[in-house]
Formats: C-alpha cells, structure tokens, sequence
C-alpha cells in the first residue's frame, strides 16, 4: 500500500516540477514541447535498458523525501470514502450476524439448523417450513379434523341418514311393484320425429306410435301446411284461399292461351305442329279432345320425332324469301300438301284408316308454297306453277 502511494506521489511531484521548472531558456521549452514525445519515447528507452539504475534512483528519492510522503498519503486517505465491509448473514434465518459470530445469529438457529439439515430436501424449504408455521397444518389443525369428522359429525349425520335411506328402501320398493304391472317404451313418433315414453300393462308387447308427441307439434304442422296451401294458391290462383271450380277453369284457360301465343313465337316448330294439328282435326271431322282423336298422336300421323324435325324439312324446301317472320300471312308462304287433302278424303277412308293419314299428313307430302300460288292451286291434283 505505502508503494502505490508512493507512486501515485512521484507522479504528481514530478508533473509539479515539470510545471514549476525553470527553463534556462526559451528556446529549451520550445524544443521539449515541440519534441515532447521523441523526448518520452527516449525515456522509455533508457528506462528499459537501465532498470537498476532507476531503482536505485526511486529508493534514494523516497528515503530523501519520507515525511512527504508520508504526509499526501495521510492526506489521500482522508479524501477516500469509508470501507463498508459486507455483513455475512446467518446459515438459518438470513439476518445480519453480530462482529463476534461466524454462522448463526443465536443459539436458536443453530439448534433449528442441526435439525432440519439432516432431513431429506433443500434447506430453503425447511426454512419457510419452520417460519411460517407449516408444521401447525400437519400435527395441529388436521389432526382435529379427524376428531370432530370420526366422533361429532358422524353422530349427526348417521341419524339423518338413516331416516333418508328408510324412505328411500320404501320408495325403491313400490317402484318394483309398478315395474311388475307396468312396462314403459319409447316411440318416434311419425310426423314431428320426435321421442316419447308409453306405459302399457302385462308382458304382451305392441307397437304404439303417433303422428305427433303432442298438441303443440300438431298444431305448428297445422300452421305450416296451411302457409304452404296459403303460398301455392298465390302462385297458382293470385287468392289466399282456392276459388271455385268456374273460376280455376277461366284462370287455366287464360294462363294456357298466354303461354302459348309465347310458345308460338319462341318455338316456330311448336307453331307449325299447332296448325297442322287444327287442321287435321277440321279434316278428319273430330272434336277437340283427346279421347275422340284416338291413341294415333299427331306426331305419328305425320311421321315426325319433335316438332324441330318438322321444322328442318320444312327449312331444307324454303324458296328465297321465306323466313319464320312470314308465315301464314298474303305476302308470306304456306305449308301446302303435294297431293291435295280433298283427293284422300274423296277416294279413301281417311276418317278411319290410320295408313291413308300417315300419307295424306306425312312429312313427304308437305312442302312449303307461297300463299297465293297456294291458292290458285286450291285442290287441282295436277298443279303447274307458272
């Protein structure tokens, strides 16, 4: 320590006669601050290579100014801070240890250390163990637990326990009785779907099942088809409830008629069938229903699948100038039968003979003609266009 202090003293005396010294001349302190650190670097040097003779002059230099020395480090060590030296706590409860003990801060904690050290488990948790009172749990307050629930409590509740198993034993009883009569079954039932329990006497067994589980499901599928029927006589009718039989007919009658004039202009096929159909009926003498046509359909009298065959054969003969737009008008084209209906009707039974029909109808005697050649040729057999 007295080194250190030294050398700390030599340092600052050193920088003070460096400040303090007197230059012989002004050029001198020019050079040493001009060439300062040439200058240190040279010590350095010299230093290194006569380590003795620099110790030699330090030892000479400290006994020729000892009191000095001796005085800046009474100085110095006044202006240090004071040492606090830590305080080592006790091996049991951790609080500081008093300047003459080593380990525990009394007879008590050594006493509980000695204890607890020797049992299984880390120190810490036998440290909370004995500061909290733990034990208390094990050998005071559970113990008496036992007591009041082996003696007291028991006492109490063996007399209430009895009276409720007593009547329990008695209710068990009178439900195997009712099992014996009584036998209970579950059922889906039909139209809710949902489940129920039945009770049925004896040990015949039979299937009871309902279209509902209660009177609450059967009247929300009352409201529910009635908004249905309500809904569909909307749709059908333009009426919440269904009108009379005369009225649905004229509805019918009028919805038919809408669809097809549409059906008309969307389809010419459709359209062509249509009138050969009415003419055909005009023909042969028959009413307008189907039982009176009999089971021969139009479509087979006139040797066609669809109304769009009938349509294509009639395309493949159109002459220039003839389109759908103009069919069945003066300034527009006809379909024409080659050979006339009038030569069919007056030589066979075309009223009656199924084959006579398929030829006087059938697609290979229809042809398409403009509608004022179709009239000058009337129903001349052998007609020549001019």
């Amino acid at each position: 320590m007295v080194v250190k202090n030294f050398f700390k003293y030599y340092k600052v005396v050193m920088k003070e006669n460096i400040i303090k010294k007197q230059w012989k001349s002004p050029a001198q302190q020019k050079y040493y601050y001009k060439n300062k650190e040439e200058l240190k670097r040279k010590e350095k040097i010299y230093r290194a290579n006569n380590q003795d003779k620099v110790k030699q002059w330090k030892k000479n230099y400290y006994w020729n100014h000892k009191e000095e020395i001796a005085l800046y480090n009474k100085e110095w060590k006044a202006k240090q801070p004071p040492v606090v030296k830590p305080v080592k706590p006790c091996d049991w409860c951790l609080q500081p240890i008093g300047k003459n003990k080593t380990k525990f801060c009394s007879s008590r904690c050594s006493d509980q250390h000695k204890i607890y050290i020797k049992r299984k488990g880390p120190i810490w948790m036998w440290r909370l163990y004995s500061k909290y009172k733990i034990w208390k749990i094990f050998y005071q307050y559970i113990p008496k637990i036992k007591r009041l629930f082996v003696k007291k409590i028991p006492k109490f509740f063996l007399k209430f326990f009895l009276k409720f198993f007593k009547k329990a034993y008695k209710e068990l009883q009178k439900l195997r009785t009712h099992l014996k009569y009584f036998k209970y079954k579950a059922y889906k039932a039909k139209v809710c779907g949902h489940w129920r329990v039945y009770r049925h006497r004896g040990s015949t067994e039979y299937k009871y099942t309902k279209n509902f589980c209660s009177d609450k499901c059967k009247q929300i599928y009352e409201n529910k088809i009635a908004e249905a029927k309500k809904q569909r006589n909307l749709a059908a009718w333009g009426t919440e409830h269904r009108p009379d039989e005369e009225t649905r007919r004229v509805i019918k009658n009028k919805k038919h008629l809408e669809w097809d004039k549409q059906k008309k202009i969307d389809d010419p096929g459709y359209r062509v069938i249509r009138r050969t159909r009415l003419r055909m009926k005009k023909v042969l003498g028959r009413g307008f229903t189907r039982k009176q046509r009999g089971e021969v359909s139009v479509y087979e009298q006139l040797g066609v699948k669809n109304g769009t065959e009938l349509r294509a054969h009639l395309e493949s003969k159109w002459q220039t100038g003839m389109t759908w737009e103009n069919y069945g008008k003066q300034d527009g084209w006809v379909i024409d039968h080659i050979i006339p209906l009038k030569y069919y009707k007056d030589n066979f039974d075309l009223a009656k003979d199924i084959e006579v029909q398929k030829k006087a109808f059938g697609i290979q005697n229809l042809q398409p003609l403009w509608w004022l050649e179709n009239a000058k040729k009337s129903a001349k057999l052998n007609y020549e266009s001019e």
